[in-house]
């Protein structure tokens, strides 16, 4: 069962003795954590949590076979809900800030390779395609989600064929029109943290059939609110990244606080973008920008949004 309660707490007030407080007045354990204080005279945060914690293992995140349940059953209708319903801007948000990169700090050069890390039915796709000269891999958790992703062909005439360039077909349907280039280059269903065992989607005539390193971009769009510590998936990324390369992901961001991360009623997850920038130190990143944004609309409100920039020293 989750529950949710709204805790105000002391300056002095420690994570121990905050999950303590939630635990006495709701009978369940914790979900999130909190940084020290800065002083402020007393803060409110909206925790959730639930009594025997399906969603959360030790890593802290929401628990994969979760993930693939949700997104298989949703991935028919996901397209038309986030972009239509939604107002979803995230993949449109970061092709941008990737142009900028090239134009101010690449002197025009596109990427050479990109990996899209969770690329769900392949939205960033079309968006980033344009900015490289080499191989675009994506790889997600839903199989259902990757297959879409995998059916994409490239749509790069000056009229789209389809709205947004979302033009799919199977194998057979491509190669009775003459072998359309497939939008990626490959696709592969795997968990972030274990990518060593990502499995490439077959049938789909893609070129690139073994998951490689060394991308010269990564991308993330929506996938770390699903994630609540970051330390891991940030040093898959830093790892992931060749000498020189670039990091660019969205999170929603905590409307105010000071914690590093909160588990939100909608279960999904909220950072600090300090707490961010911390752990991607850690992994061996510097921070080029973290700016704020409205990656979607819910029930009518602007979702708080940070778009996050690091690059990998050569």
């Amino acid at each position: 069962m989750t529950v949710s309660r709204k805790i105000k707490m002391a300056p002095y007030m420690n994570w121990f003795l905050a999950s303590q407080l939630f635990s006495h007045v709701t009978g369940a354990a914790f979900v999130g954590t909190l940084s020290q204080s800065r002083g402020k005279e007393s803060s409110t945060l909206l925790c959730v949590a639930s009594q025997d914690a399906p969603t959360v293992d030790k890593t802290r995140r929401t628990a994969p076979s979760e993930v693939v349940k949700m997104f298989n059953d949703f991935s028919d209708h996901f397209e038309s809900k986030l972009v239509d319903v939604l107002e979803y801007s995230a993949p449109k948000d970061i092709a941008a800030t990737a142009s900028r990169r090239i134009d101010e700090a690449r002197e025009g050069r596109l990427y050479e390779s990109v990996l899209d890390a969770g690329c769900g039915t392949g939205l960033a796709g079309p968006h980033i395609y344009p900015l490289l000269e080499g191989p675009l891999i994506g790889v997600d958790l839903s199989p259902k989600m990757a297959e879409m992703a995998a059916e994409l062909l490239v749509d790069d005439g000056d009229s789209p064929i389809a709205p947004d360039r979302m033009r799919r077909s199977d194998e057979n349907a491509r190669n009775a029109l003459g072998g359309t280039d497939r939008l990626y280059d490959g696709v592969y269903i795997g968990d972030l943290l274990d990518l060593a065992n990502a499995k490439q989607m077959e049938g789909y005539g893609h070129v690139i059939r073994r998951f490689q390193k060394d991308y010269e971009l990564v991308i993330s769009a929506d996938v770390m609110c699903y994630f609540g510590e970051m330390g891991a998936v940030l040093e898959v990324f830093a790892d992931m990244l060749s000498p020189g390369g670039d990091l660019i992901f969205s999170t929603e961001t905590i409307a105010e606080g000071d914690y590093n991360w909160i588990r939100c009623e909608s279960e999904r997850y909220a950072h600090n973008p300090e707490y961010i920038a911390k752990q991607a130190a850690g992994a061996g990143l510097s921070m080029v920008s973290q700016e704020a944004f409205t990656p979607r609309i819910e029930s009518g409100e602007k979702v708080l949004g940070t778009l996050h920039t690091f690059h990998k020293p050569s």
